[in-house]
């Protein structure tokens, strides 16, 4: 919403590079999925209606309508792997009362070993993000695997970042560029990653101010001179 606030910000939405831009539009365009959910569908392909006995068709009892989720701010912190914190309703019998209730995920603190940062570190994980980990085969692999939709997670987009960064500055021999070859994007690209709008827009402008003062830091009297060697390069080429 800041970006669209700031005039400034809304003119560097159409600079953006393309790469980010598409990154971007995947992830909002990601459904998340049910994770925890059968969909009725899977279980009773051919009945979405019912006949009654006095021959009408109804709709079925069974919907396929996920609950509603809730991702606060802390699984950003940490990897959820889609989990969420459901709200919904519990009777416990029949004819005792109904009351609201939370289903929060199962979280745990684990140490992960990661080869492309070599360092340790502590990540609050789900049993869901736990088991993708494993299945992956090592934290690496499951971050780079991962779209920016399926982590769902600012630390998930985050270690993502840094560790396409350190793979590019792997040497091309490397044992470990090898492994994660598939993975490898340039570092230009590999910067943008984990960002959000307003952080992209701003790191857009940035870059061009950088430039400006770059460009703005050449002796007028070398720009000059360039500027004359222009055209008399262009009128001494050979026609075709």
């Amino acid at each position: 919403r800041a970006v669209f606030f700031y005039p400034h910000l809304r003119a560097a939405l159409h600079r953006l590079p393309m790469h980010f831009r598409k990154r971007y539009m995947e992830n909002k365009a990601f459904r998340r999925p049910a994770v925890h959910m059968k969909p009725f569908s899977e279980e009773h392909p051919d009945q979405p209606f019912v006949r009654h006995s006095d021959g009408r068709v109804y709709p079925s009892r069974h919907f396929d309508l996920p609950p509603q989720i809730f991702y606060p701010a802390e699984s950003q912190r940490c990897l959820w792997a889609n989990e969420g914190i459901v709200y919904g309703f519990r009777q416990r019998k029949k004819e005792s009362p109904i009351h609201p209730r939370f289903w929060r995920p199962h979280l745990y603190r684990i140490p992960f070993h990661s080869e492309l940062l070599n360092r340790w570190m502590y990540i609050i994980v789900s049993h869901r993000a736990l088991t993708l980990i494993e299945q992956a085969g090592s934290l690496d692999q499951y971050i780079l695997a991962s779209s920016d939709g399926e982590l769902n997670s600012r630390l998930g987009t985050h270690l993502k970042r840094d560790m396409l960064l350190a793979l590019a500055r792997l040497p091309p021999d490397s044992e470990l560029r090898q492994r994660y070859a598939k993975y490898a994007v340039p570092p230009e690209e590999a910067e943008w990653i984990g960002l959000s709008l307003a952080e992209a827009c701003k790191k857009q402008l940035k870059l061009e101010s950088d430039a400006k003062k770059q460009a703005a830091a050449v002796p007028k009297k070398i720009e000059l001179m360039r500027r004359l060697r222009e055209p008399q390069n262009s009128a001494e080429a050979p026609v075709a």
